[in-house]
């Protein structure tokens, strides 16, 4: 598979392909999958977010990627490391990297998203050098915050911050972040 990242035990991470959009639209943006990532969004904005993803695979090496059963080449959803570019963060967050994952409803309580985030860390850390990495969610949304506790990562509640295009019970983000240093005695 000449676009896989990185493949797992169950689990293949590769670049977007141009009929992912309609995967996107069809098992991302629905109400249960946005529920806590701003809602359902037009397709074109969809759309947008898949170029920026690849436009920034081509630009720094790193980005959302799509993320599929090895076994079936089932669409799960995407994983990645980006760019925190999100209003109202602090000074600290701007521009700082962060991993995140959104994965079809269907796919949910299989372990998944926890793979598919260790994996993406660990090509992170041991392959870009990254030093650290922040994850984002809100305390709306435990099964978020239970795999950044998995991933090892240390909740940051000094750079929480109120995101404005999310609704109240979506605020303050919540901020998790994890060191190279700290990934590499827990790997």
């Amino acid at each position: 598979m000449a676009d896989a990242v990185i493949a797992t035990p169950r689990l293949v991470i590769r670049q977007w392909r141009d009929d992912d959009l309609q995967l996107w639209l069809e098992h991302l943006n629905t109400p249960e999958v946005k529920a806590h990532l701003g809602g359902v969004q037009l397709s074109e904005t969809v759309a947008e977010r898949l170029a920026k993803a690849k436009q920034a695979w081509a630009d720094d090496g790193f980005a959302f990627l799509a993320v599929e059963l090895i076994q079936s080449g089932r669409f799960l959803g995407t994983v990645g490391i980006g760019r925190i570019a999100n209003d109202g963060v602090p000074a600290a967050l701007s521009d700082a990297l962060q991993v995140g994952w959104q994965l079809r409803q269907d796919a949910w309580g299989h372990g998944y998203a926890t793979e598919a985030a260790s994996a993406m860390l660990s090509w992170g850390f041991a392959t870009l050098g990254l030093p650290g990495v922040y994850a984002q969610t809100s305390e709306s949304n435990p099964a978020s915050w239970r795999i950044m506790k998995k991933l090892g990562m240390e909740r940051l509640p000094e750079l929480d911050y109120d995101a404005p295009d999310y609704p109240p019970e979506d605020n303050p983000t919540m901020i998790y972040g994890l060191t190279r240093e700290k990934w590499q005695r827990t790997a």
